[in-house]
């Protein structure tokens, strides 16, 4: 480095010391006397100083990084490490003693309720170095037909949902690409959801009618659909209503409004902008039937049971799909959310007719655009684009193509590509691009994971304020759907994406060797869900 590309306050310094030696008289026989090793030690000392004024010159230039346009590669992945002290037993993957060891928790928990998350083991009150005590229950088959769980037995979730809570999912969210950040990042999201709950029980679009200080404001309005959004990222990572946890009292007031509000012919809707009727149903419907499959509570049962036998209804029998009005010709981003919302159902034990079913395929069929089915339009006869054929990929893996066939593979490499090069905020396209290349398991995955995890991280709101924990949908630019949807919108579908490592069970047995048995079956009719797939 040369002394001109210094900033002037640093190279006038120098220059002060420099003038006041050359002022000294030094007697050229006392230089003559010091050691060389003594001219070594100056030199270096004044190096050393120089080198300090400029790092104390560039600190003044940091600024804080919180978020950019970009999305940072994968850097240090983190673990799943507490952020508080915890007892050792909050973590079974740990060989460290430390005063901070790994742990799922995130705050310091109340004596006086068993955090879902930070289950007690019965019979083990401290883990040893690597995981002791019993192997988590994750291949059995609980009777579809059973009574209501007791009340803190995480073994009584139904087997695909059991990956939601617990050790399980400290292990999924390890194993699959979560970190620490991503697990809190989801905690302050649901308390942000949880604050913004209406005194009724139900959530709305339009937070602002219970928050002033969150805006803006939503223009689509359904208080059924706002109320499913809600509630889908407090049952994916855990939160029951019959288990005693930081969330309980929020998650069963919100499934009273739904279950109070359900109609004869078991519609959910009760109102609103007039496209989201079905919308709002499938959304609604999705949160019941997960609801029921977490708890098993059969009070939920006969409600789950019409919400599906209304989708069933709604199927337009020409095109096999859902749109806003029952019967419509569908369109490919309603039949997504009618389509998870079947698997919910299907997961917890509900029968799904064979025609139903037989439906979702001929839509899918009708909705590609080419012949090998690689491609996919938001409706039939229409050009393909990114976001649809990501949604439909997913309903083809729902539907039971395996992660090899070669169209999905086609598929999946399209959508992972145009990822890459998109620069459109879009959490909707997000959550699903994020489900369809977790389950493929492969270098898309790899690639998209950090990228999708870190920039959610880094755009939630932190702040010492209401908005804290949520996203902001016109921040840091304004999202496709989302300006229009609203802040609930953004939050909850940026916390079931940051979830998808543990909402279901591998969907794909990727080897033996996994560890982690239950794999999410495919959608099928008339069956009793089977939580392990045999190789």
């Amino acid at each position: 480095m040369r002394l001109r590309d210094l900033p002037q306050r640093v190279v006038d310094r120098v220059n002060r010391s420099s003038a006041a030696w050359e002022g000294r008289d030094i007697n050229p026989h006392t230089l003559r006397s010091v050691p060389s090793w003594g001219v070594s030690l100056l030199l270096h000392a004044l190096f050393l100083l120089l080198m300090a004024l400029l790092i104390r010159h560039g600190a003044g230039d940091i600024h804080d990084r919180s978020f950019s346009g970009e999305i940072s590669p994968p850097g240090d992945l983190g673990d799943v490490t507490s952020l508080v002290d915890a007892d050792r037993s909050g973590d079974p993957f740990t060989n460290l003693d430390s005063p901070n060891p790994p742990s799922m928790g995130f705050g310091q928990p109340d004596p006086e309720l068993k955090l879902t998350n930070q289950p007690e083991i019965a019979g083990l009150s401290m883990f040893a170095g690597d995981a002791a005590g019993p192997t988590p229950k994750l291949n059995a088959t609980p009777s579809l037909m059973g009574t209501a769980p007791m009340p803190g037995l995480s073994v009584n979730i139904q087997a695909p949902f059991s990956g939601r809570s617990g050790i399980a999912r400290a292990e999924l969210v390890r194993r699959e690409g979560g970190t620490v950040h991503s697990e809190k990042a989801v905690e302050d999201g649901l308390a942000w959801i949880v604050r913004h709950q209406k005194a009724d029980g139900s959530w709305v679009l339009n937070v602002n009618e219970v928050c002033q200080t969150c805006s803006p404001n939503a223009s689509i309005l359904s208080q059924t659909g706002a109320t499913g959004l809600a509630l889908l990222p407090l049952l994916g990572a855990g939160y029951s209503h019959t288990v005693k946890s930081r969330h309980q009292a929020a998650v069963r007031r919100g499934l009273e409004w739904l279950v109070a509000h359900q109609q004869e012919n078991g519609d959910f809707y009760v109102g609103g902008t007039p496209i989201g009727w079905l919308y709002s149903h499938a959304i609604a419907s999705m949160a019941l039937c997960e609801a029921y499959g977490l708890s098993r509570d059969p009070q939920l049962k006969e409600p789950a049971r019409r919400a599906v036998a209304f989708i069933v209804e709604c199927q337009d029998p020409q095109t096999g799909g859902w749109r806003y009005r029952p019967g419509q010709a569908g369109d490919t981003s309603v039949f997504g959310w009618h389509i998870f919302a079947l698997r919910s159902a299907n997961l917890a034990g509900l029968t799904v007719p064979k025609q139903t079913i037989r439906g979702c395929t001929d839509y899918l069929n009708l909705a590609s655009t080419d012949g090998k089915k690689i491609l996919y339009a938001y409706q039939p006869d229409r050009p393909a684009t990114p976001v649809m054929t990501a949604e439909a990929l997913v309903g083809r893996q729902i539907l039971g193509w395996p992660r090899e066939h070669p169209s999905l593979v086609k598929g999946a490499g399209r959508v992972a590509a145009d990822l890459e090069t998109n620069e459109d905020r879009n959490i909707y396209y997000w959550y699903y691009a994020t489900q369809l290349l977790h389950n493929m398991r492969n270098k898309d995955w790899e690639r998209w994971n950090p990228h999708v995890r870190e920039a959610l991280i880094r755009s939630q709101i932190h702040a010492d304020g209401c908005p804290n924990g949520s996203w902001d949908p016109q921040f840091p630019s304004p999202d496709r759907w989302g300006v229009g949807a609203g802040r609930l919108f953004q939050t909850s579908l940026s916390i079931l994406t940051l979830e998808v490592y543990y909402r279901y069970l591998p969907l794909y047995r990727t080897s033996d060797e996994d560890g982690m048995e239950g794999i999410t079956p495919p959608l099928t009719p008339n069956a009793t869900p089977n939580p392990v797939k045999q190789p």
